[in-house]
């Protein structure tokens, strides 16, 4: 597995880290979603929905010819963590989630908690964290929802 540089996001990637929202939704997540869950889950996204994380200073990437992945923080919380659907497998959500744990471990944090798709669950349980819960995420007044694994893991 080859190690690809991780950076801090700029206002220049938010088209990109919207593209690859997207593109790892559309493409990851059908197994275990249906075209309507998924619908709802991006519905109303566009790239100004990362504007105020990344102007924080709360995401990072790894951009190789376009953003191939991206993790976003808030607090103690993973709150996104998304790779592109064709680079899934190369160990860059890993990367990311080693980088978003430090910079929550070096806020002085003693935990990290997130809410994992089912699509990622086993992907985090490989990194420690247990399930504390389960819960279902929607997006405004939508009567559609998903089912998501609330997790958490010491540091």
């Amino acid at each position: 597995m080859r190690t690809l540089p991780v950076r801090l996001a700029t206002l220049d990637d938010l088209d990109g880290i919207f593209q690859t929202h997207r593109h790892s939704v559309e493409h990851l997540c059908t197994r275990e979603y249906s075209a309507e869950q998924i619908n709802m889950w991006l519905d109303g996204r566009s790239p100004a929905t990362y504007r105020d994380a990344v102007e924080q200073g709360w995401v990072w990437l790894v951009h190789s010819d376009e953003i191939l992945g991206f993790v976003e923080i808030e607090g103690n919380e993973v709150s996104k963590l998304f790779i592109r659907g064709d680079g899934a497998g190369r160990g860059i959500g890993s990367q990311l989630l080693d980088v978003a744990i430090e910079h929550i471990r070096a806020s002085g944090a003693a935990t990290v908690y997130l809410e994992a798709t089912l699509t990622a669950e086993a992907f985090y349980a490989r990194h420690g964290f247990q399930k504390i819960g389960e819960g279902a995420f929607s997006r405004g007044n939508s009567p559609v929802s998903i089912g998501i694994v609330k997790m958490q893991r010491d540091i």
